[in-house]
């Protein structure tokens, strides 16, 4: 089987970016006209891909929401070209530009290219990815209508423990990443602490894991992009906090997805990091540290939830 095979019903609606800056970053478009309101932008974590929202979807499209997922530069099917938050920031900017001059009326900003306002681009991530979506935000305040942080935020104290410093060790770290080539099963078992229960994932979800984990530690491209973005999370939270922290103090329209067995980031993160901007936080029961893989349902229903709050443009 082809590396990175997409989940079966999200094949048909891969794209690749007309991009010279990321040449063939790949990403899934639901399509449609985003009937609903904002064009939904949904960004992976570390060591994770676009695939990750495969459960959210079909709810998100029912609902009348047109979603886009990217598999950020140098992960999944994206070649590298150049790590770190700051680059993944300018993928996810310009895949909303491309939406945008696709389909002027629906406006990653305030406006279109042709000068017609749209619902905007809201911006859902996961750990990693919820620090990507908070970066493109604060670069582009007025393109981006509105944040779903699930599992992650910057500053995040949690992002620092000794785990996380120990693989960004050059030799450690990839010492234990490569160890996984050769052993399956122990590959396998690295994702338990993301996943609130792991074994009781359906079937067809733990196949898909089994398959997609030696995809990733098999791949040099992957791993090249997981110790770049591991670096870059660590320099943004010892050097950039207080950056982060001036910027929530008039933060766009946000919501905090939890899981409530969240063993990465356990949820005192959130509470601190609603503290200082003010956001709604929705806690995932049973999930781990991603919701929208092990409580699909009600994370869609979260993010929908937020979706309808957020006003059409003036």
């Amino acid at each position: 089987m082809e590396s990175f095979s997409p989940w079966p019903a999200l094949s048909p609606l891969g794209r690749l970016l007309p991009s010279r800056r990321f040449p063939g970053l790949f990403y899934y478009d639901s399509g449609g006209g985003g009937r609903a309101g904002p064009v939904v932008i949904l960004i992976h974590g570390l060591g994770d891909e676009a695939d990750t929202w495969r459960h959210l979807f079909p709810p998100l499209t029912a609902a009348g929401y047109r979603a886009l997922a990217p598999d950020l530069p140098g992960f999944g099917r994206s070649p590298a070209a150049g790590g770190g938050l700051n680059a993944y920031r300018d993928a996810v900017l310009e895949l909303a530009g491309t939406v945008c001059e696709q389909k002027p009326e629906q406006a990653a900003g305030t406006e279109s290219p042709a000068g017609k306002a749209g619902p905007g681009i809201v911006l859902v991530g996961s750990s990693m990815g919820a620090a990507v979506a908070e970066a493109a935000a604060f670069k582009r305040p007025g393109g981006i209508r509105g944040l779903v942080l699930a599992d992650g935020c910057i500053p995040a104290a949690a992002a620092l423990s000794p785990g996380l410093l120990s693989m960004a060790l050059p030799f450690a770290g990839r010492g234990a990443y490569r160890f996984f080539r050769n052993n399956p099963e122990a590959a396998w078992r690295s994702l338990a602490p993301y996943y609130g229960d792991l074994a009781a994932l359906p079937g067809e979800d733990q196949d898909f894991l089994r398959r997609r984990v030696m995809d990733r530690v098999n791949s040099p491209s992957q791993e090249r992009a997981y110790f770049s973005s591991l670096r870059s999370m660590i320099f943004h939270n010892l050097f950039l906090a207080p950056y982060y922290k001036s910027k929530l103090k008039n933060p766009p329209a946000m919501q905090l997805l939890w899981g409530e067995k969240d063993r990465i980031l356990p949820s005192s993160t959130a509470e601190q990091f609603r503290a200082l901007c003010g956001a709604e936080l929705a806690v995932i029961p049973g999930a781990g540290h991603l919701p929208q893989q092990e409580r699909p349902a009600e994370t869609a229903e979260a993010v929908i939830a937020f979706l309808r709050k957020i006003p059409p443009p003036a």
